[in-house]
Order: C-alpha cells, then structure tokens, then sequence
C-alpha cells in the first residue's frame, strides 16, 4: 500500500512538472503537436529530465524526436557517456545523432574560451541536424540556475541590459523549455525516479567562472532570498519586457539590413542624439546579433563622430566600416575578394557577392528601361571578364564625352570602401570598361538600329 502511496504521489510530481513545462512552451507560442524536435542530449541530468517530457510528448501530442549528442573528447569519461546516450535512445526508439568534436582540444578553446567555443561547435551542429531534419525547433537543457549563472559572468564582463536577461525561452528555432525551473528541482524529480544520468566532474572545478558562482554564490542567495531562486525568474521577465520595448522602438526609428556576413545600420537618425544616447542606441542594435564589447561600442562611436565619410577598421574577427551614413560590420572571410573572372554566354557568374549574366538577344526598346540590365551592340566585343577595380581605371560615364576615374566615380556615387573593392568592372578583349557594377554604363557602344545586342544582366545577390 505505500509502495502504490510513493508511486502515486511521484506521478502527480511528475505530471505537475511536466504540465508547467508543457504550460510555459504554449504560453510562448510553442505548439508541439505534430512537430519534428531535436534536443542536445548530453545524458547530464537538465537534458535528461527534457528528453523525458519529450518522450511524453510524443506518446500524447505525436510529435518526432531526434537526438544529438556532441562528444568533445575533452574528460576521459567522455566516450562512456557517449555510449550511456547510445543505449538510452536505442531503448526508447530515438534517432540519435553521434558527432565527435575537438574544438575544446584545439586553439579555438584559447581564443575564444572554454564555454564559448564548445557552445559555438555545437550551435553549428544544431542548425546542421535542423537542416537535415526539417526540424521545427532545437531543444536544449538550460535551466533556470544556468540563466543567473551567465547574469553574474556576464556583468563581470561588464554586459549592457541584454547581457542581464539570459533566460529567453524561444530565440529563434532554439527553445530553452527548462529555463523556468530551478535545478534544485530537477535533480529531486529524477533522484525519486532513481533515473540514471552523466555527472559531469569539471562543474566542480573552480577555475571555471561559471562553477565558482555556482558554488559560492547561487547557495547563498538560494537561502537568502524570499522565495529562493524563483525571485529571479519574474527579475528576468521584467528585464525582457524592457528590452522588446526598446527594440520595438529602434525597429521602427532606425533602418538595419541583416544578411549572412553583414550587418548594416542606417546611422542618419543616430546622429541626432548625444554621445551617450547613441552608445545605447548602438548596444542595443548591435547586441541583438552578435557579441558586443564596450571597447566595439567606443570604436563605432568615433567612427560616427567623425567628419571622415569613409573609415573602416578590423578587429579579431570582422571588419567595421563606416560608408557616409552607414555603419557596416561584415566578417573577415565576406572581406575576401575575386580578383578576376572570365564570362561565358548564357551561364551565370558569382562575383564578390554580385550575379552576372551576358546573353546575345534580339534588341528592344524596352530592354533600355529594365533594372540591372546594360544593353551594347555586338561590335562591344567578342570576349568578356569582370575585375576589380585598379588604380588607374577610367572609363567614359553614359551621357558624358569624357573619361572620368573609376574610384572618383564611386565616391561621388557615395559608394563606400568595401564596396569600392568589390564592385564588377565589366571589360572586353581592348581592356576598355563597359560598365561599372549596376550604377553606369560607358557611353560607347551605343544601341542605334542594331538588331542584334548583347545583355549584361548585372546584380547583387
């Protein structure tokens, strides 16, 4: 009779548990009926407990699941553990995904540290499997104690606002359904279970930032304060409240253009403000995407208080340029230039971030009007290149008679310094200059009564 008592009691633990899990996801607008998952399954004791209200999930709301286990060869218990996840998801029947990683082995472990490198390899692993997948969202283990564990590392950084909020439960595809829940809890609902799970030994080591605050700080304000850690649970939802009101406001007062390698920020309306204003207004448009310093923040300040309209810096890791009224961050590999490129009839060319097409077509009118598109009479030449722009380029702007500078011709087109090494000088087999990306044609090679002509179809892609 107690036996049946104990396991009662430990299923009504366990379906509270899993209800305010399942409660906080649908609140975040995460349905998960009939959607593809995957979860970081480490076999440690936050991802186990997740994979457990996953497997309940898909007994009742019949959603997929897919494991990924990264071993980074770092402790010598790492291929047991890896053996340990192996077996549990053969068990219950989960597609499992094994990666083996040295990033923690490697320089990168220097450069950028211990927690940021591994988390950087496997975030990249995560979006890989996604792909493959077509999962709907990523899952991983994060609890509630990580979340103020990474608030005290990153103040110790000297982290704006946003650095403060680290409990974000949906970011994107990445969903953190742990987030609300104390580890203390954790750990009690899968010791009654007896579950088995991965101790990892380096979370006692203090060297690490992370587990000296987890060791000699959470405890003390675990005890002190009124309600536990639990306190800084509705801390953190304020902190977002304020920080969706500030990005709603910049989202519309302040014009940025977000690609794969590029960050651009329209700094016209930046310039209005003091310097003090314009350091926040920065931070918080930058620390949405990437990793922002003060040091990065003062950088783009003087850049913006300069009279210079064209500056460009390089740091680490990326260039920053400042081009007349905007900001352009763009990482190292995207400054990497194609020096030369042979055209051929009818196929496509990528160049330096540019499409290109020739094609010999019968001439209309109307081809003069389109967008992107150079028109020349078959007499502009029989073989054609695209280049970058050399030092003494010049060519003969359309409506004028005489040869003007390549590079003046881009500055005056407020065209900044990236940009200016990057952009397609179309040539033919004299070395004479057609035309200078989308902007100009030359004004030879005028379409008369030609019947026949060739098309430059020219664009960013």
């Amino acid at each position: 009779m107690n036996l049946y008592l104990d396991y009662l009691q430990f299923y009504c633990i366990l379906l509270i548990m899993f209800k305010e899990i399942y409660n906080n996801l649908k609140k975040n607008d995460i349905n998960l009926e009939n959607k593809k998952i995957i979860i970081g399954f480490s076999g440690g004791s936050d991802s186990m407990l997740l994979i457990l209200f996953l497997l309940y999930c898909r007994k009742n709301y019949n959603l997929t699941l897919k494991a990924v286990h990264m071993n980074h060869n770092e402790r010598n218990t790492a291929s047991d553990e890896e053996n340990f996840v192996k077996k549990f998801c053969d068990k219950h029947k989960i597609e499992l995904s094994l990666y083996s990683d040295k990033t923690l082995l490697s320089n990168t472990k220097k450069e950028k540290g211990f927690e940021m490198a591994g988390r950087e390899a496997r975030r990249m692993v995560f979006l890989k499997e996604q792909k493959i997948f077509n999962a709907d969202y990523i899952f991983t283990g994060h609890n509630l104690n990580d979340a103020i564990e990474t608030m005290f590392i990153n103040i110790e950084r000297g982290t704006g606002i946003r650095g403060i909020s680290s409990n974000k439960l949906v970011n994107g595809s990445f969903v953190k359904p742990l987030i609300n829940i104390e580890k203390r809890r954790i750990l009690e609902y899968l010791n009654k279970k007896r579950v088995p799970f991965i101790f990892d030994e380096t979370n006692m080591d203090e060297r690490f930032t992370r587990n000296r605050i987890r060791h000699n700080i959470l405890p003390v304000l675990e005890r002190s304060l009124n309600g536990g850690l639990l306190r800084f649970d509705r801390f953190f939802e304020n902190v977002n409240s304020v920080i969706s009101l500030f990005d709603f406001i910049i989202a519309n007062e302040i014009k940025t253009i977000k690609n794969k390698n590029t960050l651009i920020i329209d700094i016209s309306k930046i310039l209005y403000y003091n310097t003090k204003i314009r350091k926040n207004l920065l931070y918080y448009i930058l620390s949405r995407e990437l990793y922002v310093d003060s040091s990065m923040i003062d950088s783009i300040e003087s850049m913006i208080s300069s009279k210079k309209p064209n500056i460009i810096i390089k740091t680490k890791n990326m260039f920053i340029e400042k081009s007349y009224n905007e900001i352009k961050i763009y990482k190292l590999e995207f400054a990497k230039t194609s020096e030369e490129v042979l055209l051929l009839f009818d196929i496509f060319s990528k160049f330096n971030g540019y499409i290109i097409k020739l094609k010999k077509e019968v001439f209309e009118k109307e081809m003069l009007r389109e967008k992107d598109l150079f028109v020349f009479p078959l007499a502009a030449g029989k073989i054609f290149k695209v280049r970058v722009l050399g030092n003494s380029d010049e060519f003969i702007p359309f409506g004028m008679n005489r040869k003007k500078k390549v590079s003046r011709f881009l500055m005056d087109n407020k065209v900044g310094f990236s940009e200016r090494r990057r952009i397609p000088l179309l040539i033919n087999e004299k070395n004479e200059i057609l035309a200078v990306g989308s902007l100009r044609r030359t004004n030879l090679y005028k379409m008369n009564k030609q019947k026949g002509c060739i098309c430059y179809y020219v664009r960013k892609s």
